[in-house]
């Protein structure tokens, strides 16, 4: 019964998170637990644990009529997002590059497969799914438990942002395919400020386009 209950919440949340993400619930979008329960097919208790996760994530705000308010990305958060993902990463790929075993590479090229697909369908959702995937298991390779619990809380976050980036223009899908597959080739090799480079231009995107 508990294992189910687990599900069920999991399941509340990822469908919630999903919403907001894919622009279906943009900012300011009152969400009623009567409605997401309906809409689910599940009881209040699930609902409420997720929006509760949610709201920790920073991405709905508890509001007075049990339910929840999506929340607006405002520009300030946008950059202090940015800077530190910017110094999150680029620490990381300095750390990284050259250090690598073959199962790290498998692993970021069959999510780099995974992301041409992705383009191929135009499927946006997906395809910034694919890209939180790639980012995260570059920090994995830290093997630091902080970095990656850090990483994972700014990118629930920032995954809204870098959806607006692809939404305001589609042609850079193709381009950020590109720069991830030249990352990779960079962490392949034995210059770790080439990587930085490369990282610091592809995350430095996002707020050009947001600014």
């Amino acid at each position: 019964m508990e294992k189910q209950a687990v599900t069920m919440r999991d399941q509340a949340f990822e469908a919630i998170k999903r919403g907001i993400v894919s622009g279906e619930w943009p900012g300011g979008t009152f969400l009623s637990e009567k409605m997401l329960s309906e809409l689910l097919g599940m009881s209040k208790t699930p609902i409420r644990s997720a929006l509760d996760r949610l709201e920790m994530m920073g991405l709905v705000k508890l509001a007075p009529k049990q339910g929840v308010t999506v929340q607006e990305v405002s520009l300030k958060k946008i950059l202090e997002i940015y800077e530190l993902r910017m110094s999150l990463e680029t620490f990381a790929v300095r750390r990284l590059t050259g250090q690598m075993d073959a199962a790290f590479f498998a692993g970021l090229d069959a999510n780099l497969a995974l992301q041409a697909e992705a383009i191929g369908r135009e499927d946006i959702i997906r395809y910034v799914e694919l890209d939180r995937q790639f980012h995260a298991m570059i920090i994995a390779g830290l093997d630091n438990e902080e970095y990656t619990e850090v990483m994972s809380r700014i990118q629930d976050k920032f995954l809204l942002v870098v959806r607006t980036t692809f939404d305001r223009n589609k042609q850079r899908l193709a381009g950020s395919i590109e720069e991830h597959w030249q990352i990779r080739h960079a962490l392949a090799g034995a210059d770790p400020e080439l990587t930085v480079r490369l990282t610091q231009r592809h995350i430095e995107y996002v707020k050009k386009i947001m600014l």
